[in-house]
């Protein structure tokens, strides 16, 4: 149950960062508007929850699903 509690944690807590425009755009390498797998692998964070994260599962990661996920 901690486990759980802690990975819920992390995943809101990065999310929130994540969702910032600054934070955003530079994991955007390629400015599409979106973060793949691939740009996500710069962050162990974010790669590590990019699943938790991806409510369409696209492969994506979009500023809205980012926002959505906590809430801002």
């Amino acid at each position: 149950m901690k486990k759980l509690m802690l990975s819920t944690f992390l995943m809101f807590a990065a999310a929130n960062v994540f969702a910032s425009n600054d934070a955003f755009n530079k994991l955007d390498a390629d400015s599409d508007g979106l973060i793949s797998r691939e740009e996500a692998k710069v962050d162990d964070t974010l790669s590590a929850i990019f699943n938790d994260l991806d409510i369409n599962f696209d492969g994506y990661l979009s500023q809205l699903e980012l926002e959505v996920k906590t809430g801002n």
